[in-house]
């Protein structure tokens, strides 16, 4: 409880009552009504409100120019400006054009409860929808109806509540991506799942298939680039890689225990024993792609050339073509195909290369241009590769055929010998890659994207490899992201 405050010796005597003291005898109402009312009428000062305007105006206090005949006399300040007929702005002209007052047929006052049926009708694209949809508006009656009645809780909707029942976090997911269309195909009816247990790796730069799973040039937990063999259980084994800089492998080719990378500058390394040792092989040859097909290497360099070699860099020979080689594949495991273009960048020639290391040309009809730098996909007897918009394929009736569709091709394989096709699209605008499926009747579909790892700050979504694995029944894409394995349907 609070302490009164002390007494101080400056504090003022005790005031009067405002209306003074009780003994005060009490002074007549009227006492001074008289002097005041005399006051008032000698010092105050009239108290007529009146403003002069009905008396006339001296022209001389108003200091005027005699030549200033008013605003209206003025010359306009856009004299070619039309304001219309004249006469419309005459007084009274106006009306003449103005509905009447009487709101006998304007729309009635609604009513207390401002229904939509009573009074004011809707108009516009809510009109159009009928009454019946009309009856159907929200009109709040979750609350209570009398006046009396206490709002309950059970009376309230739940705040995660639809009129069409409870979303999955899967539903909401489908909708967004069923919205969006990226590289301005449709997505497919059966898009691919991912499958394989997660791996978190990211910056992958090359990736081929081996026994188990998938051989990968990518950036591990140690934040620099391995050479990894992964599996779809998971599985992460570090390859030792001694005598290759695993930074600079921009392709790999693998079969059986033999591995050939290709590094940046075009160097080509060889390891005959699964990967734990690299040596230089083909020095002085600058290598563009490279593939080991039934015991055979063959070598694209970047000026355009095609060597052989036997024994995995044992002996190099070069191949009889008839112009330069635009890119090669693999065709399954009996050995390659590339082809050749003129000088206006078009497919001329298809070469196959067998297990004897020898070339059978095929001359290419009536194909469009290709688009360089090439990527080439084979099976059998389909063939594709990128064009400026999409892809040329050819089909097993062999006619070449051109699809079109938005974003960069960095990648494409066949995953099946009627000729479906597969190729990773990368999109600028988004930072994404979009799996595109082109199957055997031309129908193209977006079957699975890939984007930027949020583990990795640096990873990004661009696609760099891709490998069909057809034991396992998966395709493997590598790039900014990491690797990812999807199942073909």
């Amino acid at each position: 409880m609070p302490r009164p405050p002390a007494p101080r010796d400056d504090d003022l005597d005790e005031l009067p009552p405002l209306d003074g003291s009780i003994g005060d005898p009490a002074e007549p109402e009227d006492a001074n009504t008289d002097d005041i009312d005399a006051v008032l009428q000698e010092e105050a000062p009239s108290l007529d409100d009146t403003i002069g305007e009905d008396e006339p105006v001296d022209p001389a206090d108003l200091d005027l120019d005699e030549s200033d005949d008013g605003w209206l006399d003025e010359p306009s300040d856009a004299p070619d400006l039309d304001v219309g007929d004249a006469a419309a702005l005459e007084e009274g002209a106006l009306e003449e054009h103005l509905p009447p007052l009487d709101d006998s047929e304007g729309p009635s006052v609604p009513s207390d409860d401002f229904s939509l049926g009573e009074g004011l009708e809707p108009r516009g694209p809510l009109a159009e929808r009928g009454s019946e949809e009309r009856a159907g508006l929200d009109a709040g009656d979750e609350g209570p109806l009398d006046a009396d009645e206490e709002l309950r809780d059970e009376d309230l909707p739940d705040m995660d509540a639809d009129d069409e029942g409870e979303l999955e976090e899967e539903e909401l997911l489908d909708d967004r991506f069923a919205a969006d269309e990226p590289l301005g195909l449709p997505w497919a009816a059966d898009p691919w799942p991912r499958v394989g247990a997660p791996v978190v790796v990211s910056g992958a730069t090359a990736v081929a298939c081996f026994a188990r799973g998938a051989m990968v040039v990518a950036r591990g937990e140690t934040g620099s680039a391995e050479l990894l063999q992964i599996d779809l259980e998971g599985t992460r084994q570090t390859v030792p890689a001694v005598g290759l800089d695993a930074t600079d492998v921009v392709a790999l080719s693998v079969e059986s225990d033999v591995v050939v990378a290709v590094a940046d500058g075009g160097q080509l390394f060889v390891s005959r024993d699964g990967g734990a040792l690299f040596v230089p092989i083909a020095k002085g040859v600058v290598a563009a792609d490279v593939v080991l097909a039934a015991g055979v290497l063959w070598i694209l360099t970047r000026v355009g050339g095609l060597l052989v070699s036997f024994g995995a860099g044992d002996s190099i020979e070069r191949c009889p073509v008839s112009g330069p080689v635009a890119a090669i594949a693999r065709d399954g495991t009996t050995g390659i195909v590339g082809f050749t273009v003129d000088g206006m960048r078009r497919p001329a020639t298809l070469v196959r290369g067998g297990s004897d290391g020898a070339i059978a040309p095929e001359a290419v009809v009536e194909a469009p241009a290709a688009l360089c730098p090439a990527l080439l996909a084979v099976r059998g007897a389909c063939a594709a590769y990128p064009a400026r918009r999409g892809v040329v394929r050819r089909g097993p009736d062999g006619v070449w055929r051109s699809f079109d569709w938005d974003g960069r091709i960095t990648a494409l394989t066949f995953v099946d010998d009627a000729g479906t096709l597969v190729a990773t699209t990368y999109s600028d605008g988004d930072d994404t890659t979009g799996l595109v499926r082109l199957d055997p009747v031309g129908r193209t579909s977006v079957v699975a994207r890939m984007g930027a790892s949020a583990d990795h700050v640096d990873s990004d979504g661009r696609a760099r490899a891709l490998a069909c694995d057809d034991p396992h029944g998966v395709v493997w894409v590598a790039g900014g992201f990491g690797l990812a394995a999807f199942a073909i349907r």
